[in-house]
């Protein structure tokens, strides 16, 4: 019996020791892909949607892994921080933002820069902390663009609202300057009252109810998004003036478009919100690999009108 049971434990240590020495290797962890964040300022707005679109599709194309977060509160810059703050936690490799608050939002920017995480800034300029470039369309730019064109459809003269976008972002503040430069040149053109709407339909079409009260004679609204256009075009169609006032907004959405071709709205300005969401995730990816990045990247922007309004409605 002792032989018997000393046969079995040679046979089991020889078993041990051919499994210790050759058979199968320990399983190697698989690398860690590569993860980019995108923080909007919200996923309401068709805006942000096709930025996300766009950001998708580098993502896809780069073979990175993307996420994006935004606000369930629209525009709040208190969970944008906590958004940035997450993604430290999960030690990202890079956050793409589009600040809804310039200078609320420095604290979170400055928490990923102590952590190492670069930080690329799209659309909407943060005004502090350290980001390797900013990508958007010159809004001042946009703006001005489409308040010269609409002096135009106004035969130079008239009295105009204008609609204001979030208080503190500086993509308002840039639009608004633009606005009152592009109109500059028209004294006979008279801003009776701009005032904010947030950026939201919603909010500009009960802005507009109430001015239409105290300005039934206006001649056009010019919005500073199209969100905003929309919402002031319902005010106006409620009180049965939808031809009478000319109205404009800015980033050509798929309702501003449809607005454009059936009369309701004068013009728009396609920002190409779905190029800056592709080139925030494509630059990421640029520096990750150690590329070389400029610290300004500039969309170019397209009026959107009647004489256009076609090819945007094919593209939907």
């Amino acid at each position: 019996m002792k032989r018997v049971v000393a046969a079995v434990m040679l046979l089991l240590l020889a078993v041990m020791f051919v499994s210790g020495c050759g058979g199968s290797k320990p399983a190697q962890e698989k690398p860690k892909e590569t993860e980019i964040v995108l923080i909007l300022k919200n996923l309401v707005n068709p805006v942000w949607l096709d930025m996300k679109k766009g950001a998708e599709a580098a993502a896809q194309k780069y073979g990175v892994k993307l996420t994006v977060l935004a606000p369930l509160k629209a525009d709040n810059n208190e969970e944008q921080i906590r958004a940035i703050e997450d993604s430290i936690a999960k030690k990202v490799a890079a956050i793409v933002l589009v600040p809804s608050d310039s200078k609320g939002i420095i604290p979170g920017i400055e928490k990923a820069n102590a952590a190492g995480i670069p930080v690329i800034n799209v659309n909407t300029k943060a005004l502090g902390g350290k980001t390797e470039t900013f990508i958007a369309v010159e809004n001042f730019d946009a703006a001005k663009k489409v308040a010269e064109a609409m002096a135009q459809k106004l035969n130079k003269k008239g009295k105009v609202i204008i609609l204001e976008g979030v208080p503190g972002a500086q993509s308002a503040m840039d639009l608004h300057a633009g606005t009152l430069e592009g109109l500059k040149p028209y004294p006979d053109i008279k801003v009776v009252a701009s005032q904010t709407a947030k950026f939201q339909r919603a909010e500009a079409m009960k802005v507009m109810e109430d001015l239409l009260q105290r300005y039934p004679d206006i001649d056009a609204v010019l919005a500073a998004n199209d969100e905003m256009a929309l919402g002031a075009i319902e005010a106006i169609d409620a009180a049965k003036k939808t031809g009478k006032i000319l109205v404009s907004g800015l980033d050509a959405n798929k309702d501003a478009v449809k607005a454009i071709a059936d009369g309701k709205m004068t013009l728009s300005c396609d920002k190409r919100s779905y190029q800056q969401g592709y080139v925030g995730v494509e630059t990421a990816v640029k520096l990750l690999k150690g590329e070389k990045i400029e610290p300004r990247i500039v969309i170019e922007t397209v009026l959107v009108d009647k004489s256009n309004v076609a090819e945007y409605l094919n593209k939907q």
